[in-house]
């Protein structure tokens, strides 16, 4: 049974073939694809290294793999920050998609 919705996260700069490979997957399993790329500041101060390309290029880069429907900036790297990002993200779409229903 397929997913309605999945996602993951990253920073996007370089996509390698194996993490293009794993997304593809994920994507087939799926109804809905979206994908939260981390800001230059939690890139920066939180994985200890500089992006190669700003924030809305990375976006742009993640936007340009074919399946995924959406894609979100994220400003925290802490998890219970990211779960309501995600889930507010989440419902954002598929109200965009009148599939609000699906998540009561």
């Amino acid at each position: 049974m397929k997913k309605k919705v999945d996602f993951c996260i990253g920073i996007f700069d370089n996509l390698t073939d194996e993490g293009l490979v794993k997304i593809k997957n994920d994507i087939k399993n799926c109804e809905i694809y979206g994908i939260g790329v981390y800001t230059d500041k939690i890139v920066i101060e939180d994985f200890f290294t500089y992006p190669i390309n700003n924030l809305e290029k990375r976006m742009e880069i993640a936007k340009s793999i074919d399946g995924v429907r959406f894609v979100f900036p994220l400003d925290t790297n802490k998890p219970e920050e990211l779960k309501e990002i995600i889930r507010k993200e989440t419902i954002k779409i598929m109200e965009q998609n009148n599939l609000k229903n699906i998540l009561s």
